[in-house]
């Protein structure tokens, strides 16, 4: 697929500095260089997903690193047989994986997931793909989903730790309006701000109260920071589908983000201005949604 290969190369150098797999996506598609905004949504997306699938992490302890994950095969939610492959990978690594996999009978299929990365689905008898990835050195995972969540942060403890901040000075500001669903050119108190230099840093900070006292936090964890201290409720979970889905304009946080892809091991899909998580079970939803400050999923009437 389009990018396994930048996946390999990665897998290969272990860890580098956000500027240099920048580099290396616009040498391995020259489509992506362009305008500077449509430069950096590319950058994003490719980002989201390679984080959300769990193959790397970025913006390691706080700098702007990125660190290769582990190779792991992932139990999926809801299954006992169903695995994905993830964490850093190589297509020698990959094939050796199917190969063995397949050679202990289970059913192996390769597709492709958004935006451009192969997907290797693995269906067969616990026991057997455990000891399979172990002879490997694949570290294997069952029920992946569940456990990523004993490690969710709690937003409301995100909030309390989060650091002042004085307001940025000749930088331009939109705010986040719950009541528009949308990104509007005006400094709004109670909500998440967005502050842009001139050399395009962006920097996000949740404006609270009356004397408008700014905390800074990164900006997917600050919009939904901001819906717990408005009491906003902007997750729904259907139990009758087991989806969740969140507005578009608020994606869950990384962490979040990354437990609920790996529970059916796709990335959320756009429907309807919002995005869906799919094979998302009750106990996962209330983790989710509890740690986010979302309160528990309520029944469908």
């Amino acid at each position: 697929m389009k990018w396994d290969l930048l996946l390999e190369w990665m897998t290969h150098v272990g860890s580098g500095p956000w500027s240099v797999f920048r580099d290396a996506v616009d040498e391995l598609d020259e489509g992506a260089a362009g305008d500077h905004e449509h430069e950096q949504v590319f950058y994003r997306n490719l980002r989201i997903a390679l984080s959300d699938l769990g193959h790397v992490d970025f913006f390691v302890g706080g700098t702007h690193r990125w660190q290769v994950r582990r190779p792991v095969l992932l139990g999926l939610a809801g299954s006992a047989t169903e695995h994905v492959f993830s964490g850093g990978r190589t297509s020698v690594l990959a094939k050796c994986l199917a190969g063995t996999a397949f050679d202990a009978g289970a059913v192996v299929t390769i597709g492709e997931s958004r935006p451009g990365l192969s997907r290797i689905h693995i269906d067969g008898d616990p026991n057997t793909l455990h000891s399979a990835a172990k002879s490997l050195g694949i570290q294997y995972l069952p029920k992946a989903a569940a456990r990523l969540t004993a490690w969710l942060p709690m937003l409301r403890k995100t909030l309390n730790s989060a650091r002042m901040a004085e307001e940025p000075i000749n930088w331009t500001v939109r705010s986040l309006s719950f009541r528009d669903a949308r990104w509007v050119p005006e400094r709004l108190d109670n909500t998440v701000r967005e502050y842009t230099n001139r050399h395009g840093v962006r920097r996000y900070l949740l404006a609270i109260g009356r004397r408008r006292v700014l905390h800074e936090i990164e900006k997917r964890a600050a919009v939904y920071c901001a819906a717990l201290i408005r009491n906003e409720r902007i997750v729904d979970y259907s139990y009758r589908n087991q989806t969740l889905r969140v507005p578009f304009w608020a994606p869950l946080p990384g962490e979040h983000a990354r437990a609920a892809s790996l529970a059916s091991g796709s990335l959320a899909e756009v429907v309807d201005k919002g995005l869906v998580f799919r094979n998302i079970d009750p106990p996962l939803a209330s983790a989710l949604m509890v740690t986010l400050g979302q309160g528990i999923p309520m029944p469908e009437v």
